[in-house]
């Protein structure tokens, strides 16, 4: 039983109405019926009957109204109690990968932190997959991830941004700079890859495998930082966003070579799901993340 319940119940009670308390509180009318439901299954009773649009609360919902509103007095309490110290509302839980995080979200972060000093930030890292499935189950409140085009009829979903994948290598590579090379040129040099579940690093397995040909990485690591500092130093090739390596390759750091006939883009997506409840916080990251990738 989470607080937001409570809140949706006590508006519904309020007002009579599922289609008045979700314009109220700005959620869709289904996201309001799932929080009831979720409020029904717990308790195993029935809080509302309805008839048509016609809404009213049953013996057990009195009795839950009741507790609730207590409930909410405490809350308020405690607020009022607590003063300045209350970051908990401005709070936000954001998934991403571990190179956006790296190369892009940080960037992000900075300019959300320099107008809004008082947003508390947490940042979970995992693969696109595992990013979906917790914010579907509403563990997360907003995803952002690279990605081919992902859509679900539950997602709202901002305009998404193309990203090629490079491959690259140290300026002084024989590689470096070279163009139409040949898919076997590539597999007698050392790899360094991010891990085969990464959503580019299996398109190129994919890929290889379509044409008959497999990788043997000679180093695996989630870290796109790890993999930059190690081409730098070493002889091997990696295959990465350009965001990430952007800035070694104007440095000369780093060259680029093109492959026969392949090419590969990803995209950048920023995923909440259609029921989510949009808070200031998620409006404010939006609006700086449309910015930045414009």
């Amino acid at each position: 039983m989470e607080l937001r319940q409570l809140t949706t119940f006590q508006k519904v009670a309020e007002l009579r109405s599922f289609s008045r308390a979700a314009e109220m509180l700005g959620y869709s009318q289904s996201a309001v019926t799932v929080q009831i439901q979720a409020l029904e299954k717990e308790l195993n009773t029935r809080l509302f009957d309805r008839f048509g649009k016609n809404v009213s609360i049953t013996s057990a919902g009195r009795q839950l109204l009741k507790h609730s509103e207590s409930i909410s007095a405490q809350v308020t309490q405690i607020y009022k109690e607590l003063g300045e110290g209350n970051r908990q509302n401005h709070s936000m839980h954001i998934g991403t990968l571990n190179s956006l995080c790296t190369f892009v979200l940080s960037d992000m972060l900075k300019r959300l932190y320099r107008d809004y000093p008082d947003y508390h930030i947490k940042i979970t890292q995992d693969s696109p997959n595992a990013l979906i499935e917790m914010m579907e189950h509403n563990e997360l409140d907003i995803i952002y991830f690279l990605d081919s085009p992902r859509y679900d009829t539950h997602w709202k979903k901002l305009p998404q941004k193309r990203e090629p994948i490079v491959f690259v290598c140290a300026p002084d590579s024989p590689l470096a700079n070279r163009t139409d090379l040949p898919m076997e040129e590539i597999l007698r040099v050392p790899l360094f890859l991010t891990e085969e579940r990464d959503n580019y690093r299996y398109a190129l397995n994919q890929y290889l495998a379509f044409h008959g040909y497999s990788l043997n990485p000679s180093l695996e690591v989630g870290d796109t930082e790890v993999l930059v500092n190690m081409l730098r130093s070493e002889r091997g090739i990696s295959f990465l966003p350009y965001f990430a390596v952007r800035d070694h390759l104007e440095k000369k750091e780093l060259a680029l070579f093109e492959l026969h006939n392949f090419r590969m883009n990803m995209y950048h997506q920023i995923v909440y799901h259609k029921d989510k409840w949009v808070t200031d916080e998620m409006l404010a990251f939006i609006r700086i993340a449309q910015a930045m990738l414009e």
